[in-house]
């Protein structure tokens, strides 16, 4: 849920420390460009290509100052001792600028290299579908970017304690959405509040019937804030086959909000071209749902930013089924959120069906989403129908 005042948050940026909002915007626009776009690359700046263009601009700004400087201290009876005093001037100014422009890159090679919490990979593992249905490498950059969440964004409690599971499923509620976007900056987000219940537009707490909101993001004096219930954010969690996650909702709120407007027309994932087809199809999905011709939860029809985000729910939770239902706006989604994980989760269960190369025991819960285990998956009795395709 979004409760709209005007915001500045306009753009994501990459670089914090950087003060100059056109190329601020201009960083943040490159900064969804999946790497796999980006050509004649190595594998280094694929994995982090705005760190990349952040090193590369930090440079040209950097020469630009010291060259002005230079004209600027040029004296006019030059001498040589005085020459090169300026020179060594310049050039000290020249790496403070650099180090003070690429400061936060060298803060996350910290974390990259700082090793990943085993309760935290374990909790991943037994309560994420989304990671358990990911390879190996997709795993390790999963890892890597909650590892980064936390250490980045503040997760406190309000009445009530915050343990590594609220943590960690917190920050995979975050990294869920954008993960077709390696690199993603959330610069419009510092802190998540976590609640003991559901609560209502003036904050206060209690039963869901009186304080039905179960996930807010913050505007006005709320800025860069979020409100989560925490027995809804571990409850979308426990039961992925309902479509329903508090976390992933809020955090594609906030996606949409990168633009400028939460309008649930999400322009930095939307290419210009493609946003009438997607308007068009809302409403025609809209439409069926009034009509009750649809399984989409009715509470998208509260506004185009609810659809948005009701829909993305569906999208990561249950995509299977959505794919089978709603194949054009499942197609819509895959090109938003550059992910398809209808076909991440086929190929991880016929890696899982395959006894040599089983990533997972047949215990751990299905990627499918259904939460339950693997032996008991309804998709694990439709092995032949999955080899066949």
């Amino acid at each position: 849920m979004v409760i709209s005042t005007p915001s500045t948050d306009l753009f994501v940026g990459i670089e914090s420390a950087t003060k100059f909002g056109k190329v601020k915007k201009v960083w943040g626009l490159l900064d969804m460009v999946p790497f796999t776009d980006l050509p004649g690359v190595n594998q280094s700046k694929k994995a982090h290509p705005q760190e990349h263009l952040t090193r590369i601009l930090a440079i040209i700004f950097t020469g630009i100052v010291c060259f002005l400087a230079f004209a600027i201290l040029w004296p006019t009876q030059p001498s040589p001792l005085g020459i090169v005093i300026r020179l060594l001037g310049i050039a000290l100014g020249g790496v403070w600028i650099y180090r003070f422009l690429t400061g936060h890159i060298r803060q996350r090679a910290m974390i990259r290299q700082a090793p990943f919490a085993a309760a935290w990979e374990s909790i991943l593992e037994q309560k994420v579908p989304f990671y358990q249905a990911l390879s190996a490498s997709d795993q390790g950059r999963f890892r890597e970017e909650v590892h980064i969440f936390l250490r980045e964004k503040r997760i406190t409690g309000v009445n009530t304690s915050v343990d590594d599971t609220i943590r960690v499923l917190v920050a995979a509620s975050a990294i869920i959405p954008i993960f077709g976007f390696p690199g993603w900056e959330w610069e419009h987000i510092r802190e998540i509040l976590i609640y003991p219940t559901s609560f209502d537009e003036g904050y206060q707490m209690g039963s869901a019937q009186e304080h039905p909101i179960s996930g807010m993001v913050g505007t006005g004096a709320m800025n860069r804030m979020m409100i989560l219930s925490k027995p809804d954010l571990l409850q979308g969690f426990q039961q992925p086959s309902h479509g329903h996650n508090v976390g992933i909702h809020e955090f594609t709120h906030l996606l949409d909000k990168s633009d400028g407007t939460v309008d649930g027309v999400p322009e930095v994932a939307l290419p210009g071209r493609a946003i009438r087809p997607w308007l068009n199809l809302v409403q025609t999905e809209m439409d069926k749902i009034r009509r009750g011709h649809s399984d989409i939860n009715p509470y998208s029809l509260t506004n185009e930013a609810e659809f948005f985000a009701v829909v993305s729910e569906y999208f990561f939770e249950t995509p299977v089924r959505m794919k089978q239902k709603h194949p054009e706006l499942y197609s819509m989604l895959e090109q938003i959120f550059h992910q398809d994980p209808q076909s991440r989760i086929t190929g991880a269960l016929k890696a899982m069906l395959r006894p040599k190369k089983a990533s997972l025991n047949h215990h751990a819960p299905c990627p499918c989403g259904s939460g339950k285990p693997f032996e008991q998956c309804c998709l694990a009795s439709k092995e032949d129908s999955i080899f066949s395709k």
